[in-house]
């Protein structure tokens, strides 16, 4: 009689470690953001619960985690803040061309940024908190390509201030949150198998183009000091 042996090859990676949606929000352990205030260039204001950008006020973010997805292909990424206040304009997302930390940057210290490579998004006028959605997907795919070094965006605003919370912040929904889609995607500090790297390495690559409209929602009032801190 002949017998038959079948061989099974089970690859060893835990059920639901990969997915379409990956969601990074970061709270205060190691979460960067920041700003920069030109009116008190020495003061560093890493331990807020707030960030605010203006003309002579500079926020910096950036998702250290992001490092994790290196090599990956994704379909989207979207970048979601919960903003106090602002008034009615565009905002621009520069990438940033140097190191910093959010214990030790301020306005005399902070790195440069690149003034052709950036993301835009038209604000309303916002009295009351809500999150808006910016699309992100070209920028967090030159990080993810290996094309740049992640040192996160640089926020800037041209005309009045806007202000929104940051990973600090004791509201957990509230901190600033990167939403990632793609094919074989780990969640968040799952370490990738080989087989999905390799895959995702040979997905044909995408081109994106920067903009976005307002996917936000109302919320709740919330009463907020704003200021600088000197």
């Amino acid at each position: 009689m002949r017998k038959i042996i079948i061989i099974s090859i089970v690859l060893l990676t835990p059920l639901g470690v990969f997915g379409n949606e990956v969601t990074i929000q970061p709270g205060p352990e190691i979460g960067q953001d920041t700003y920069g205030a030109q009116v008190y260039p020495d003061e560093n204001y890493g331990d807020l619960e707030w960030m605010s950008a203006g003309i002579t006020v500079f926020s910096f973010l950036r998702f250290t985690q992001l490092d994790e997805y290196i090599g990956y292909e994704i379909t989207s990424a979207t970048l979601r803040i919960w903003v106090f206040m602002a008034s009615d304009g565009t905002r621009y997302f520069y990438r940033v061309l140097g190191p910093w930390d959010e214990d030790t940057l301020t306005w005399n210290n902070q790195p440069s940024h690149s003034s052709t490579e950036y993301v835009y998004y038209h604000f309303p006028e916002v009295d009351f908190a809500s999150d808006f959605n910016i699309d992100v997907t070209w920028m967090v795919q030159e990080w993810l390509n290996g094309d740049w070094d992640n040192f996160g965006w640089c926020i800037r605003d041209y005309g009045f201030l806007i202000s929104f919370a940051t990973s600090n912040s004791t509201d957990p929904g509230a901190r600033p949150s990167l939403i990632l889609e793609g094919p074989d995607l780990p969640e968040v500090g799952v370490q990738p198998t080989s087989l999905g790297k390799i895959k995702s390495l040979f997905t044909p690559q995408l081109e994106y183009s920067g903009g976005g409209g307002r996917i936000g929602r109302p919320a709740p009032h919330r009463s907020w000091m704003m200021g600088l801190r000197g």
